[in-house]
């Protein structure tokens, strides 16, 4: 359990992201395509999965546990991100947007992917619920201080307060929620429409992926030392601390692993979706995700065999 299941699911990841490469040098998908693509992500795609992931009856005990979740959630990220200033300075990376994409990196894992089949394959679907809980408190986040990372410092403080409120991440969320607090199921055309845009994300977020790193030589995906060191913090360090940290913490023994299996997910693909949406270095970032996703073969299953070992059995 702990090693051939995300060892499976990574293996996906690389063969989509090998069909988005094989797309690009065959001349299928252009510059102008990639961000066609983004956008449908974003606007689109990612939103449905946030939807659909809160379709399911109420119930008073698992919104509690799930509202607890969530607040660990969001310490959480505070800490990752402290931790991420911390090791990314300007000192250490004078570059910026090299800077931004190892903070973002280390902070933003790729769990919408990685972390509900992780959950449901190991948790059942207790685990799902609260993986779905990360990911909200993930959205949250990442159209907040992820979003800011990628801003312009000149931008007015209105524009900031409507960029972070009017988002695609944020409406799904505030569409999502009420549906789930008055156990409101979707008739059969509108979740249908929402199932087939949701069962986009994987493929479409992997060839994305793929079509940058189709652009440079994977040779300087493992020569790079600045991407070695964005792997260890996002695959190593962060995993570390929150398996330390979380056996401390009175909760649901199946909720905590559930945060374990998100916080140890490689670099997100929302790193390279934000870097072409905004103009910034793909190449780093793809070969920062790509390195990460790799070393997450044996980093994220070492992961859970570590807490389980300290925690003990969920």
């Amino acid at each position: 359990m702990a090693f051939g299941v995300p060892a499976g699911q990574v293996l996906i990841m690389f063969i989509l992201i090998a069909l988005g490469w094989a797309a690009f040098r065959l001349h299928w998908i252009g510059q102008e395509s990639l961000k066609g693509m983004t956008n449908l992500l974003l606007y689109l795609v990612s939103p449905s999965v946030t939807i659909l992931a809160f379709q399911r009856p109420f119930d008073a005990d698992r919104l509690r546990m799930m509202g607890i979740v969530f607040l660990v959630d969001l310490a959480a990220f505070a800490l990752t991100i402290g931790i991420a200033n911390a090791l990314f300075n300007r000192r250490v990376v004078p570059d910026a947007d090299t800077r931004t994409a190892l903070r973002f990196g280390t902070v933003y894992s790729n769990a919408g992917f990685i972390g509900i089949p992780l959950a449901q394959a190991i948790l059942g679907n207790d685990g799902v619920f609260y993986t779905v809980a990360f990911i909200a408190a993930f959205t949250v986040m990442v159209w907040t201080h992820g979003a800011s990372l990628f801003g312009h410092d000149d931008e007015a403080l209105a524009a900031k307060v409507r960029r972070v409120a009017v988002n695609p991440g944020i409406v799904s969320i505030v569409i999502a929620l009420p549906l789930f607090l008055f156990s409101v199921t979707l008739p059969s055309p509108i979740s249908d429409v929402l199932g087939y845009l949701a069962s986009m994300n994987t493929p479409l977020s992997m060839v994305v992926v793929g079509v940058n790193l189709a652009a440079f030589s994977l040779r300087t995906v493992f020569s790079d030392r600045l991407v070695w060191l964005g792997t260890v913090a996002r695959n190593v360090l962060v995993p570390a601390v929150f398996i330390a940290l979380l056996g401390l913490l009175p909760i649901d023994p199946v909720a905590r692993l559930a945060i374990v299996i998100s916080v140890s997910a490689p670099v997100g693909a929302f790193l390279v979706i934000f870097s072409v949406r905004h103009d910034r270095d793909t190449q780093f970032a793809t070969r920062l995700l790509c390195l990460s996703t790799l070393a997450s073969v044996v980093t994220l299953p070492a992961a859970l065999a570590a807490a389980t070992a300290l925690w003990g059995s969920a």
